[in-house]
């Protein structure tokens, strides 16, 4: 597999630069962009897994999970690359 770099745009990774096709792998993406691929789906989501043993946690509802996943929303929103952030979802095993 080639070595690949990303490409950039107002604090937004916008594509994956192959560095294998361009010239000169040490110089950033500019022109029509014809090296650029669109960035592949499973580098896109951000997804992780909380468990809790803590029994009064463990019972929490649905709704009051739903308030942490819009606490979780609120912050990645607030934060650099916020703009980049567009939902957070949580599914309650």
């Amino acid at each position: 597999m080639m070595p690949q770099n990303c490409v950039i745009i107002d604090n937004t990774v916008t594509a994956i630069l192959i560095v294998g096709m361009v010239a000169n792998a040490n110089m950033c993406l500019t022109g029509d962009g014809s090296n650029v691929n669109p960035i592949l789906p499973q580098h896109l989501p951000l997804s992780g897994t909380l468990t809790t043993t803590n029994f009064i946690i463990a019972n929490w509802s649905r709704e009051m999970w739903q308030g942490v996943v819009n606490r979780v929303a609120q912050t990645l929103a607030s934060v650099p690359f916020g703009a980049n952030f567009f939902s957070a979802l949580a599914t309650v095993a």
